[in-house]
Order: structure tokens, then sequence, then C-alpha cells
């Protein structure tokens, strides 16, 4: 299932109107996941007038700008469905998601970011793991994922998707 994103923007005249109505470019599919790239503000380079798209890049990084936001939906399929390799596609596509570093090696998916993120189970389930603990989440539940180590796991049987609000923060530095 693809996002449509709608992104609006100021003419010259300063009258608001709509620059994008449709599929993100920002689109990865990656097997282990799928990744819509919705909105990167990043307050060094303002652009209200939504002139260039932030997300038509050919590199997307998993934190946001420093003082900036991201929005994304992320698609985590079953773990009985995932690839059990990565593939010639699957690799193009992650070569393409900068996660700076922030991923482990020895434990694939568990990574800590230096932001406060929002996440919103729009549907299926999910666990949330930390070091101490997990939680299972449906759809409707709310994620306040303060710069912790964690790991996102799809022990069901259905596809879940998320929204994440990733926000840059100097309390997480």
């Amino acid at each position: 299932m693809t996002t449509r994103r709608v992104v609006t923007g100021n003419n010259p005249s300063g009258q608001s109107y709509f620059v994008h109505d449709g599929p993100t470019p920002g689109r990865l599919e990656a097997g282990f996941f799928t990744m819509d790239e919705i909105w990167v503000d990043d307050p060094a380079k303002p652009d209200r007038a939504a002139s260039m798209d932030p997300v038509d890049t050919e590199i997307l990084h998993l934190e946001p700008p420093a003082g900036g936001s991201t929005v994304r939906i992320f698609t985590f399929p079953p773990q009985a469905q995932r690839p059990q390799t990565v593939g010639p596609e699957q690799q193009k596509a992650l070569s393409r998601f900068d996660t700076g570093h922030s991923m482990e090696d020895d434990n694939p998916g568990m990574h800590t970011t230096v932001t406060i993120d929002y996440g919103i189970v729009l549907s299926g389930e999910i666990d949330l793991e930390l070091d101490c603990g997990e939680v299972h989440l449906k759809a409707g539940d709310v994620v306040v994922q303060r710069g912790t180590r964690h790991a996102w796991r799809n022990r069901g049987t259905e596809p879940c998707r998320m929204a994440f609000i990733l926000i840059s923060s100097p309390n997480y530095r």
C-alpha cells in the first residue's frame, strides 16, 4: 500500500496552493521494511514555498537534521515473511538509507537515535523491544520513544503500518 502525500506551499503572490498530491519520491522497499518518507524539515534550509522536495533525494537519513524533524510511514512485514538474505533490489534500496551508524551489526533491528520519536500504530500489531522488556502494540497505540535503545519486531501474521515523527532533540545528544 502506498501512502498518499499532500504537500502545500505558498506561491510568489503569497497564496497557498497544493505543491504535491500523490506518492512520495522517498519510498524504499527493502524487504525487511517499506518506508514512505513523507517530509523532512531542516531549519537550516527554510523553503516556505516548498520549491525543493526534501525527500526527492538519493540518500534518506534515519535521523532528522539538527533542530529539524522527519515524518515517515513504515510497514513492517511479519518476520516469517521477511527475506532470509538481502537480494540485489533490497541492497539497492538499503544503500539509499543512511542510518548514521545507529543500527547494531550484532543485533539486527536494534538501534538508538538521538531523537524523540512519536510512533503511532496505524494497522496491525508489533512488539517494541527494549533492554529491559517488551510491549505488544496494536492499532491506535502511541509510543513516545525518548532516545532509548530499541527494536521493532513483527511476530504476527499481518503487516504492521506505523507513522513516525522524529524530532531532533538536544536532550538526547
